[in-house]
Protein backbone atom coordinates (compact mmCIF):
# COMPACT_ATOMS: atom_id res chain seq x y z
CA UNK A 1 0.00 0.00 0.00
CA UNK A 2 2.91 2.35 0.65
CA UNK A 3 5.02 1.49 -2.42
CA UNK A 4 4.08 4.63 -4.38
CA UNK A 5 5.23 7.17 -1.79
CA UNK A 6 8.95 6.86 -2.67
CA UNK A 7 8.16 7.75 -6.27
CA UNK A 8 6.52 11.02 -5.21
CA UNK A 9 9.42 11.81 -2.87
CA UNK A 10 11.92 10.99 -5.63
CA UNK A 11 10.12 13.35 -8.02
CA UNK A 12 10.35 16.15 -5.46
CA UNK A 13 14.02 15.53 -4.66
CA UNK A 14 14.93 15.21 -8.34
CA UNK A 15 13.10 18.40 -9.29
CA UNK A 16 14.77 20.33 -6.48
CA UNK A 17 18.21 19.03 -7.51
CA UNK A 18 17.69 19.89 -11.19
CA UNK A 19 16.34 23.32 -10.23
CA UNK A 20 19.37 24.01 -8.03
CA UNK A 21 21.77 23.02 -10.81
CA UNK A 22 19.89 25.17 -13.34
CA UNK A 23 19.92 28.17 -11.00
CA UNK A 24 23.58 27.66 -10.13
CA UNK A 25 24.44 27.65 -13.83
CA UNK A 26 22.87 31.11 -14.15
CA UNK A 27 24.37 32.61 -11.00
CA UNK A 28 27.02 34.30 -13.13
CA UNK A 29 24.34 36.65 -14.52
CA UNK A 30 22.81 37.40 -11.10
CA UNK A 31 23.73 40.49 -9.08
CA UNK A 32 26.26 40.01 -6.27
CA UNK A 33 25.01 39.46 -2.73
CA UNK A 34 25.35 43.15 -1.86
CA UNK A 35 23.79 44.53 -5.06
CA UNK A 36 20.24 44.48 -3.75
CA UNK A 37 21.00 44.35 -0.03
CA UNK A 38 19.42 47.75 0.55
CA UNK A 39 16.15 46.75 -1.10
CA UNK A 40 14.83 44.68 1.78
CA UNK A 41 14.78 46.78 4.93
CA UNK A 42 12.22 48.32 7.23
CA UNK A 43 13.09 51.38 9.28
CA UNK A 44 10.84 54.17 10.65
CA UNK A 45 11.78 57.70 9.59
CA UNK A 46 10.03 59.35 12.51
CA UNK A 47 8.98 62.98 12.77
CA UNK A 48 10.25 65.79 10.53
CA UNK A 49 9.32 69.37 9.60
CA UNK A 50 10.23 70.65 6.13
CA UNK A 51 9.11 73.39 3.75
CA UNK A 52 8.05 72.68 0.17
CA UNK A 53 9.01 75.00 -2.72
CA UNK A 54 5.46 76.37 -2.57
CA UNK A 55 6.20 77.51 1.04
CA UNK A 56 3.80 74.86 2.33
CA UNK A 57 4.92 73.09 5.51
CA UNK A 58 5.33 69.32 5.13
CA UNK A 59 5.48 66.96 8.12
CA UNK A 60 5.51 63.21 8.55
CA UNK A 61 1.70 63.27 8.84
CA UNK A 62 1.35 64.15 5.14
CA UNK A 63 3.35 61.06 4.17
CA UNK A 64 1.72 58.69 6.65
CA UNK A 65 -0.43 57.14 3.92
CA UNK A 66 1.81 57.74 0.90
CA UNK A 67 4.52 55.85 -0.95
CA UNK A 68 7.48 58.07 -1.85
CA UNK A 69 10.71 57.89 -3.83
CA UNK A 70 13.20 60.25 -2.19
CA UNK A 71 16.39 61.74 -3.62
CA UNK A 72 18.96 64.16 -2.21
CA UNK A 73 20.23 67.07 -4.30
CA UNK A 74 21.30 70.72 -4.14
CA UNK A 75 20.84 73.31 -6.83
CA UNK A 76 24.48 74.48 -7.00
CA UNK A 77 25.63 70.91 -7.73
CA UNK A 78 26.85 70.89 -11.37
CA UNK A 79 27.04 67.19 -12.28
CA UNK A 80 25.45 64.42 -10.24
CA UNK A 81 22.43 66.39 -8.98
CA UNK A 82 21.16 67.28 -12.46
CA UNK A 83 21.62 63.61 -13.35
CA UNK A 84 19.74 62.45 -10.22
CA UNK A 85 16.98 64.99 -10.86
CA UNK A 86 16.84 63.80 -14.47
CA UNK A 87 16.27 60.28 -13.18
CA UNK A 88 13.47 61.59 -10.97
CA UNK A 89 11.97 63.36 -14.00
CA UNK A 90 11.97 60.04 -15.83
CA UNK A 91 10.26 58.44 -12.85
CA UNK A 92 7.61 61.16 -12.92
CA UNK A 93 6.64 59.96 -16.37
CA UNK A 94 7.12 56.26 -15.56
CA UNK A 95 4.83 56.35 -12.53
CA UNK A 96 1.94 57.53 -14.67
CA UNK A 97 -1.40 57.53 -12.92
CA UNK A 98 -0.13 55.84 -9.75
CA UNK A 99 -0.30 57.56 -6.37
CA UNK A 100 3.49 57.41 -5.81
CA UNK A 101 5.00 60.72 -4.68
CA UNK A 102 8.46 61.95 -5.71
CA UNK A 103 10.42 63.95 -3.14
CA UNK A 104 13.71 65.77 -3.70
CA UNK A 105 15.36 67.10 -0.54
CA UNK A 106 18.02 69.80 -0.65
CA UNK A 107 21.18 69.09 1.34
CA UNK A 108 22.18 72.77 0.98
CA UNK A 109 19.34 74.52 2.82
CA UNK A 110 21.32 77.72 3.46
CA UNK A 111 21.22 78.45 -0.26
CA UNK A 112 18.24 76.42 -1.46
CA UNK A 113 15.30 78.50 -0.31
CA UNK A 114 11.78 77.60 -1.47
CA UNK A 115 12.09 80.23 -4.20
CA UNK A 116 15.38 78.78 -5.46
CA UNK A 117 13.95 75.27 -5.39
CA UNK A 118 10.84 76.42 -7.27
CA UNK A 119 13.00 77.78 -10.11
CA UNK A 120 15.09 74.59 -10.14
CA UNK A 121 11.97 72.38 -10.16
CA UNK A 122 10.42 74.33 -13.03
CA UNK A 123 13.54 73.67 -15.07
CA UNK A 124 12.86 69.93 -14.83
CA UNK A 125 9.13 70.14 -15.43
CA UNK A 126 8.26 68.98 -11.91
CA UNK A 127 4.52 68.79 -11.29
CA UNK A 128 3.65 70.30 -7.94
CA UNK A 129 1.13 67.61 -6.98
CA UNK A 130 3.42 64.68 -7.86
CA UNK A 131 6.95 65.90 -7.16
CA UNK A 132 7.86 67.87 -4.06
CA UNK A 133 11.09 69.80 -3.42
CA UNK A 134 11.80 70.21 0.29
CA UNK A 135 14.18 72.27 2.39
CA UNK A 136 14.64 72.93 6.10
CA UNK A 137 17.32 73.98 8.54
CA UNK A 138 20.84 72.62 8.15
CA UNK A 139 20.58 70.58 11.35
CA UNK A 140 17.23 69.09 10.33
CA UNK A 141 18.61 68.03 6.95
CA UNK A 142 21.71 66.48 8.54
CA UNK A 143 19.50 64.65 11.03
CA UNK A 144 17.24 63.28 8.32
CA UNK A 145 19.97 62.17 5.94
CA UNK A 146 22.53 60.80 8.39
CA UNK A 147 20.38 59.39 11.19
CA UNK A 148 17.06 58.59 9.53
CA UNK A 149 18.10 57.54 6.03
CA UNK A 150 21.55 56.49 7.31
CA UNK A 151 23.24 57.84 4.21
CA UNK A 152 26.51 59.79 3.81
CA UNK A 153 26.44 63.57 3.85
CA UNK A 154 29.86 65.19 4.22
CA UNK A 155 30.93 68.81 4.12
CA UNK A 156 34.21 69.25 2.28
CA UNK A 157 37.10 70.85 4.13
CA UNK A 158 38.59 74.16 2.93
CA UNK A 159 41.60 72.26 1.59
CA UNK A 160 39.37 69.90 -0.38
CA UNK A 161 37.46 72.82 -1.82
CA UNK A 162 40.69 74.45 -2.92
CA UNK A 163 41.45 71.24 -4.81
CA UNK A 164 38.18 71.43 -6.72
CA UNK A 165 35.82 69.46 -4.47
CA UNK A 166 32.23 70.62 -4.10
CA UNK A 167 30.96 71.90 -0.78
CA UNK A 168 28.92 68.76 -0.12
CA UNK A 169 29.41 65.08 -0.88
CA UNK A 170 26.12 63.17 -0.63
CA UNK A 171 24.55 59.87 -1.59
CA UNK A 172 23.05 59.44 -5.05
CA UNK A 173 20.82 56.60 -3.93
CA UNK A 174 17.05 56.89 -4.13
CA UNK A 175 15.17 55.91 -0.99
CA UNK A 176 11.80 54.18 -1.07
CA UNK A 177 9.49 55.19 1.77
CA UNK A 178 6.28 53.28 2.41
CA UNK A 179 3.92 55.14 4.75
CA UNK A 180 6.66 56.50 6.97
CA UNK A 181 8.89 53.40 6.77
CA UNK A 182 12.15 53.38 4.82
CA UNK A 183 11.94 50.09 2.92
CA UNK A 184 14.68 50.30 0.30
CA UNK A 185 17.62 52.02 -1.38
CA UNK A 186 18.18 52.08 -5.14
CA UNK A 187 21.24 53.16 -7.09
CA UNK A 188 20.22 56.07 -9.33
CA UNK A 189 23.12 55.29 -11.70
CA UNK A 190 21.69 51.85 -12.50
CA UNK A 191 18.67 51.92 -14.86
CA UNK A 192 17.68 48.39 -13.80
CA UNK A 193 17.66 49.43 -10.14
CA UNK A 194 15.63 52.54 -10.98
CA UNK A 195 13.08 50.39 -12.80
CA UNK A 196 12.88 48.05 -9.79
CA UNK A 197 12.30 51.08 -7.57
CA UNK A 198 9.45 52.30 -9.78
CA UNK A 199 7.83 48.87 -10.01
CA UNK A 200 8.03 48.30 -6.28
CA UNK A 201 6.71 51.77 -5.50
CA UNK A 202 3.70 51.22 -7.75
CA UNK A 203 3.09 47.83 -6.12
CA UNK A 204 3.27 49.32 -2.61
CA UNK A 205 0.86 52.08 -3.58
CA UNK A 206 -1.87 49.60 -4.46
CA UNK A 207 -4.98 49.42 -2.23
CA UNK A 208 -4.67 47.65 1.10
CA UNK A 209 -6.60 44.59 -0.10
CA UNK A 210 -4.08 44.06 -2.92
CA UNK A 211 -1.08 44.53 -0.62
CA UNK A 212 -2.56 42.00 1.79
CA UNK A 213 -2.95 39.21 -0.78
CA UNK A 214 0.59 37.78 -0.42
CA UNK A 215 -0.07 37.13 3.27
CA UNK A 216 -3.45 35.64 2.43
CA UNK A 217 -1.79 33.40 -0.17
CA UNK A 218 0.85 32.22 2.31
CA UNK A 219 -1.87 31.49 4.86
CA UNK A 220 -3.80 29.47 2.29
CA UNK A 221 -0.68 27.44 1.48
CA UNK A 222 -0.08 26.82 5.18
CA UNK A 223 -3.70 25.77 5.69
CA UNK A 224 -3.49 23.43 2.70
CA UNK A 225 -0.37 21.78 4.15
CA UNK A 226 -2.16 21.24 7.47
CA UNK A 227 -5.21 19.78 5.75
CA UNK A 228 -3.04 17.45 3.67
CA UNK A 229 -1.22 16.14 6.72
CA UNK A 230 -4.47 15.70 8.63
CA UNK A 231 -6.05 13.89 5.68
CA UNK A 232 -3.01 11.61 5.33
CA UNK A 233 -3.00 10.75 9.03
CA UNK A 234 -6.73 10.11 8.89
CA UNK A 235 -6.58 7.63 5.99
CA UNK A 236 -3.77 5.72 7.67
CA UNK A 237 -6.22 4.92 10.47
CA UNK A 238 -8.67 3.16 8.20
CA UNK A 239 -9.46 -0.40 9.17
CA UNK A 240 -8.82 -3.45 7.00
CA UNK A 241 -12.31 -4.91 7.54
CA UNK A 242 -15.26 -5.91 5.45
CA UNK A 243 -16.91 -2.60 6.31
CA UNK A 244 -17.31 -0.50 3.15
CA UNK A 245 -14.68 2.21 2.92
CA UNK A 246 -17.09 5.13 2.84
CA UNK A 247 -18.78 3.89 6.01
CA UNK A 248 -15.54 4.13 8.01
CA UNK A 249 -15.21 7.34 10.01
CA UNK A 250 -11.52 7.76 9.22
CA UNK A 251 -12.17 7.46 5.47
CA UNK A 252 -15.04 9.95 5.57
CA UNK A 253 -12.85 12.32 7.55
CA UNK A 254 -10.08 11.85 4.99
CA UNK A 255 -12.51 12.66 2.19
CA UNK A 256 -13.66 15.88 3.86
CA UNK A 257 -10.11 17.01 4.61
CA UNK A 258 -8.85 16.37 1.10
CA UNK A 259 -11.81 18.16 -0.46
CA UNK A 260 -11.07 21.12 1.82
CA UNK A 261 -7.41 21.01 0.75
CA UNK A 262 -8.49 21.08 -2.90
CA UNK A 263 -10.83 24.02 -2.27
CA UNK A 264 -8.06 25.85 -0.38
CA UNK A 265 -5.62 25.33 -3.25
CA UNK A 266 -8.21 26.56 -5.74
CA UNK A 267 -8.84 29.72 -3.71
CA UNK A 268 -5.09 30.24 -3.48
CA UNK A 269 -4.70 29.99 -7.24
CA UNK A 270 -7.45 32.55 -7.83
CA UNK A 271 -5.96 34.89 -5.21
CA UNK A 272 -2.46 34.44 -6.65
CA UNK A 273 -3.62 35.34 -10.17
CA UNK A 274 -5.55 38.39 -8.94
CA UNK A 275 -2.53 39.67 -7.00
CA UNK A 276 -0.07 39.36 -9.85
CA UNK A 277 -2.58 40.87 -12.28
CA UNK A 278 -2.83 43.87 -9.97
CA UNK A 279 0.78 44.12 -8.79
CA UNK A 280 2.89 42.43 -11.46
CA UNK A 281 5.95 40.31 -10.74
CA UNK A 282 7.92 40.72 -7.52
CA UNK A 283 11.73 40.50 -7.90
CA UNK A 284 13.80 38.85 -5.19
CA UNK A 285 15.79 41.56 -3.36
CA UNK A 286 18.77 39.41 -2.30
CA UNK A 287 21.75 37.92 -4.07
CA UNK A 288 24.49 35.35 -3.65
CA UNK A 289 23.73 32.11 -1.81
CA UNK A 290 20.32 33.30 -0.63
CA UNK A 291 19.31 33.94 -4.25
CA UNK A 292 20.43 30.43 -5.20
CA UNK A 293 18.27 28.96 -2.44
CA UNK A 294 15.31 31.17 -3.29
CA UNK A 295 15.30 30.55 -7.03
CA UNK A 296 15.91 26.82 -6.58
CA UNK A 297 12.85 26.65 -4.34
CA UNK A 298 10.81 28.90 -6.64
CA UNK A 299 11.66 26.96 -9.80
CA UNK A 300 10.97 23.55 -8.24
CA UNK A 301 7.77 24.90 -6.65
CA UNK A 302 6.53 26.24 -10.00
CA UNK A 303 7.40 23.11 -11.97
CA UNK A 304 5.86 20.74 -9.45
CA UNK A 305 2.74 22.86 -9.01
CA UNK A 306 2.13 23.07 -12.75
CA UNK A 307 3.25 19.66 -14.00
CA UNK A 308 2.76 17.66 -10.83
CA UNK A 309 -0.01 18.80 -8.54
CA UNK A 310 -2.58 19.86 -11.13
CA UNK A 311 -2.68 16.70 -13.27
CA UNK A 312 -2.10 14.24 -10.41
CA UNK A 313 -4.75 15.75 -8.16
CA UNK A 314 -7.26 15.79 -11.02
CA UNK A 315 -6.55 12.12 -11.79
CA UNK A 316 -6.82 11.26 -8.10
CA UNK A 317 -10.12 13.10 -7.81
CA UNK A 318 -11.59 11.47 -10.91
CA UNK A 319 -10.68 7.99 -9.71
CA UNK A 320 -12.15 8.69 -6.29
CA UNK A 321 -15.41 9.89 -7.84
CA UNK A 322 -15.52 6.71 -9.93
CA UNK A 323 -14.78 4.70 -6.77
CA UNK A 324 -11.76 3.17 -8.43
CA UNK A 325 -10.03 3.26 -5.05
CA UNK A 326 -7.13 0.94 -5.81
CA UNK A 327 -5.90 3.09 -8.69
CA UNK A 328 -6.86 6.20 -6.73
CA UNK A 329 -4.49 5.22 -3.94
CA UNK A 330 -1.60 4.57 -6.29
CA UNK A 331 -1.78 8.04 -7.80
CA UNK A 332 -2.62 9.73 -4.49
CA UNK A 333 0.53 8.36 -2.89
CA UNK A 334 2.61 9.92 -5.65
CA UNK A 335 0.68 13.20 -5.51
CA UNK A 336 0.78 13.58 -1.72
CA UNK A 337 4.49 14.45 -1.20
CA UNK A 338 4.47 16.68 -4.29
CA UNK A 339 1.37 18.59 -3.16
CA UNK A 340 2.72 18.89 0.37
CA UNK A 341 6.07 20.23 -0.90
CA UNK A 342 4.33 22.81 -3.10
CA UNK A 343 2.18 24.00 -0.19
CA UNK A 344 5.07 24.29 2.26
CA UNK A 345 7.38 26.02 -0.20
CA UNK A 346 4.60 28.49 -0.98
CA UNK A 347 4.98 29.70 2.61
CA UNK A 348 8.80 29.66 2.40
CA UNK A 349 8.74 31.76 -0.78
CA UNK A 350 6.51 34.32 0.91
CA UNK A 351 8.83 34.57 3.92
CA UNK A 352 11.93 34.97 1.76
CA UNK A 353 10.35 37.47 -0.63
CA UNK A 354 8.26 39.72 1.55
CA UNK A 355 9.74 39.74 5.04
CA UNK A 356 11.99 42.79 5.52
CA UNK A 357 15.37 42.81 7.20
CA UNK A 358 16.82 45.38 9.56
CA UNK A 359 19.05 48.06 8.06
CA UNK A 360 22.08 46.51 9.73
CA UNK A 361 21.48 43.02 8.35
CA UNK A 362 20.79 44.51 4.93
CA UNK A 363 24.27 46.02 4.83
CA UNK A 364 23.06 49.56 4.30
CA UNK A 365 25.52 52.42 4.68
CA UNK A 366 25.30 53.53 8.31
CA UNK A 367 28.53 55.43 8.82
CA UNK A 368 29.71 58.77 7.56
CA UNK A 369 33.25 58.34 6.32
CA UNK A 370 35.52 60.50 4.17
CA UNK A 371 36.22 57.59 1.81
CA UNK A 372 34.10 57.44 -1.35
CA UNK A 373 31.70 54.51 -1.72
CA UNK A 374 29.41 53.48 -4.60
CA UNK A 375 26.56 55.55 -3.16
CA UNK A 376 28.55 58.75 -2.50
CA UNK A 377 28.52 61.50 -5.08
CA UNK A 378 31.19 64.20 -5.28
CA UNK A 379 33.45 65.77 -7.87
CA UNK A 380 36.07 63.17 -7.06
CA UNK A 381 33.62 60.37 -7.82
CA UNK A 382 30.67 61.05 -10.13
CA UNK A 383 30.30 64.76 -9.65
CA UNK A 384 28.65 66.68 -6.87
Amino acid sequence: MLKSYPLGVAIVVGTVAVSAVACLARMGTSPPASARAGESISYPLGAFHFTERSNRVVTEAELADRVCLVSFIFTRCPLSCPRITGVMKGLQGRLGASDVLLVSISVDPDHDTPKVLATYADGFGAKGDRWWFLTSTKSAVMELVQKRFKLPLVESSPAERENGAEALAHSDRIGLVDRGMLVGYYDSTDPVAVERAASRAIRLSKPAWVRGLPRVNASLNALCAVLLMAGWLSIRKRQATTTPLLEQASVRRHLVLMVLALITSSIFLASYLVYHYQAGSVPYPGGGSSALVYFSILLSHTVLATLGVVPLVLITLIRAVKRDFLRHVRVAQVAFPIWLYVSITGVVIYLMLYQPRSPESASTPVAIVPVQDPGLASTGDRGA
